[in-house]
């Protein structure tokens, strides 16, 4: 068993003092985004040997620290057990706690196929994989949920058309009643949606319409999506992505709720504290909302334009469990409160989020105050984790292994 230290991220739209409180960091004044209890090459978390009689199997005594990547690289079937092993080479998931001050970037990601070809097409056209330019950092595809620790706005998934129309004819410039009457009168909903992110993307007339847009946003009265893609114009001004934003569901969340985005839905997180549960990766195309490179014509590939409700997570809870089934093969997310929970072997990080919890494998036991985090390899066998509070668990589904 192996106690976690997170990598921290000192992305612009981070929050000040939030991370640094839960994870008894020093404040530094500057925002701090996101906390990663993971084992991306990019940003592994640190582990430090529990406690163990002589070394472990990956050669690591009592107190003795290394990145979780080359912890699990070094001892695949000992820490992620040998079917995973064979499978994924790496742990498949990642784990984070987001402080989010100002709108996110709205982005989306690719599908398992698309990752694969997009990153073989970088890789032999020898873009570097830390290159501003570079797109696909690894294979994998991303999808990621995550749960509200504090009130939560997000954006994610298209609006039905018609209702997207209605609310750009609040804007009243020429071009807003021309892409409104192109929405209300489509007959493919779907396509309508992605050429109407391409339009306000390339228009020479955005410019009007966003100003109108943070105009409307100080109404009364005013339509939630217009406030919501409002507020987003005023934190990046100029930015057409907010005219993007005014086509996607707005979902609220409370604590203890959650939302999940897969392959090709356009979302972007607004603000709020919450923890993210992801496939091991950092594969994200831009479509504003951000000073990064917005690539109109993959977002435009990647993207699907079908309308959805908002994709809430329908929580599922038993005793003292919560579960968030999801239909992702890499990851399973519980969070246990005010009690016992028992798990099978596997490559396990639980995170003590409020109080303390007492973690069980069958060669040890750790103590967790809030914000601490261990990982529970594979042959640590059945987890029982004792939580004075909430405490999250990832795992990999049962179907998987």
């Amino acid at each position: 068993m192996y106690r976690l230290q997170p990598a921290l991220q000192n992305y612009a739209w981070g929050m000040t003092e939030v991370l640094e409180d839960l994870t008894g960091r020093p404040v530094s004044g500057d925002p701090v985004a996101e906390a990663w209890w993971g084992a991306h090459a990019s940003a592994p978390a640190v582990a430090t040997a529990a406690h163990h009689h002589g070394a472990d199997e990956a050669g690591l005594h009592a107190g003795e620290s290394l990145g979780l990547d080359a912890l699990i690289a070094r001892a695949p079937g000992a820490t992620l057990g040998p079917v995973l092993a064979e499978r994924w080479e790496r742990l498949p998931y990642l784990l984070k706690v987001l402080a989010i001050a100002k709108p996110l970037s709205l982005q989306v990601h690719p599908t398992l196929d698309q990752a694969e070809a997009g990153f073989k097409d970088e890789e032999a056209r020898g873009v570097p994989v830390d290159a501003p330019t570079r797109t696909f950092k690894d294979r994998s595809h991303k999808p990621e949920m995550i749960v509200a620790l504090t009130p939560m706005t997000l954006l994610a998934g298209f609006r039905p058309a018609n209702a997207v129309a209605q609310d750009l004819v609040w804007l009243g410039q020429p071009c807003t009643r021309r892409w409104a009457e192109e929405l209300a009168n489509a007959t493919e909903p779907t396509i309508a949606l992605g050429e109407y992110v391409q339009k306000v993307l390339r228009d020479p007339e955005a410019p009007a319409a966003l100003e109108a847009l943070i105009e409307v946003g100080g109404r009364s009265g005013v339509p939630e999506a217009l406030a919501v893609a409002s507020a987003a114009a005023l934190e990046f001004p100029g930015d057409p992505g907010a005219l993007v934003a005014l086509a996607l569901n707005v979902v609220r969340l409370t604590p203890g709720q959650a939302c999940y985005t897969g392959a090709g839905v356009i979302h972007s997180y607004q603000s709020g504290v919450g923890v993210e549960i992801m496939a091991n990766s950092d594969n994200v195309v831009r479509a504003g909302l951000t000073p990064k490179a917005v690539d109109i014509d993959l977002l435009v590939e990647l993207t699907d334009g079908t309308p959805t409700p908002p994709p809430r997570v329908l929580a599922e809870r038993d005793g003292a469990v919560t579960r968030y089934p999801t239909p992702c093969a890499e990851f399973s997310l519980s969070m246990v409160e005010r009690g016992t929970a028992t798990f099978p072997a596997g490559p396990r990080i639980v995170l003590a989020v409020d109080g303390t919890a007492a973690v069980h494998g069958e060669r040890g036991s750790v103590s967790l105050q809030r914000g601490q985090a261990a990982f529970v390899p594979h042959s640590d066998g059945r987890l029982v984790v004792e939580a004075v509070g909430s405490a999250f668990v990832v795992e990999v589904p049962t179907s998987a292994v």
